[in-house]
């Protein structure tokens, strides 16, 4: 299937219309003129219809790690103007001058707040309604420094999620200036900013010992007019899998083709001695992750001497 066909499938969409299908299969020409579709709504039991995502690719673009994005938020409860953003950020600085003869020891503290951020954007992928449901694992590198996250982000939003952190810096530290000296201190924290491309797997089945029921209703009087027990998945995606397998072998040979949708017997022989055959059906996720994140904190303090120093008795 060409990623112009395969941007988006609306599992809703495609159970409602395979249902649809079924229940008005045997009418005449009077009865699909006069019972129109907007006359009913179906229903479709999702919770008996497991979801298994597995991250099967998770890829830095290397040329785009570390470049400096916009929109990076540094903020301190000082209220002063943001540094200038780069792979080592000062957060914080401050300046002390000792004109007196004796060393002196001043108190280097600070506070400040660094927002990370990881934003996914879906480039194919399957949709429930106006809602997806993705489990996307992201390497320990990027959300430990990056969303703070635990290592997987759900993704509900179809097109694009951004997910945020906000980390506080605190340094309070002394400063020791020789006499006659000025010396400047820095709190810098290191920022990574990576681009990935990532691919989910999604296996997608009937619950064990069940079958899937798809209910039509008169919206009239809610009346149940056409019961579906849904037995096995594929015949709602046979359509699709074979537009896709078609699609692959279209495809230019010199490129190795990307699948979208595919299925897989499950082999289970207690099915198997009650004649039932089902299937998984795999779908595959692809888009980007774009993170920025911190770490590494570090305090660095110069020294020099002022050249008009003049020691105050």
């Amino acid at each position: 299937m060409s990623s112009k066909d395969t941007l988006r499938v609306n599992l809703q969409d495609l159970f409602e219309e395979y249902a649809w299908k079924k229940f008005t299969r045997n009418w005449n020409i009077v009865k699909r003129v006069f019972r129109r579709r907007s006359k009913y709504y179906i229903g479709i039991r999702w919770e008996l219809l497991e979801f298994k995502h597995e991250t099967t690719r998770f890829k830095d673009r290397l040329k785009a790690v570390n470049a400096t994005p916009g929109g990076v938020s540094i903020s301190g409860e000082s209220g002063a103007e943001c540094p200038m953003v780069s792979n080592d950020v000062v957060l914080y600085q401050a300046e002390y001058k000792n004109k007196t003869p004796l060393k002196q020891e001043y108190t280097f503290s600070s506070t400040r707040q660094t927002t990370s951020s990881t934003t996914v954007e879906l480039h194919e992928s399957y949709t429930m309604g106006h809602e997806c449901n993705i489990e996307i694992s992201v390497p320990g590198d990027v959300v430990t420094v990056g969303a703070g996250l635990s290592g997987n982000l759900s993704v509900s939003k179809i097109d694009q999620e951004s997910f945020e952190s906000t980390t506080t810096w605190t340094v309070d530290t002394k400063v020791e200036v020789e006499s006659g000296h000025r010396a400047e201190a820095k709190v810098y924290v290191s920022e990574r900013n990576s681009i990935a491309d990532f691919e989910v797997k999604t296996t997608m089945k009937i619950v064990d010992g069940k079958d899937l029921p798809i209910v039509i209703r008169r919206v009239s009087d809610d009346k149940i007019v056409y019961v579906i027990l849904l037995p096995d998945l594929e015949a709602v995606f046979w359509d699709l899998i074979k537009k896709d397998e078609k699609d692959e072998k279209d495809e230019n040979k010199d490129e190795k083709p990307k699948k979208f949708l595919s299925s897989e017997y499950i082999d289970n022989s207690e099915l198997r001695n009650k004649h039932i055959y089902r299937h998984e059906i795999i779908t595959y996720t692809r888009g980007t992750c774009k993170s920025v994140s911190w770490r590494n904190q570090q305090v660095e303090v110069q020294s020099e001497r002022m050249s008009s120093y003049t020691a105050l008795e």
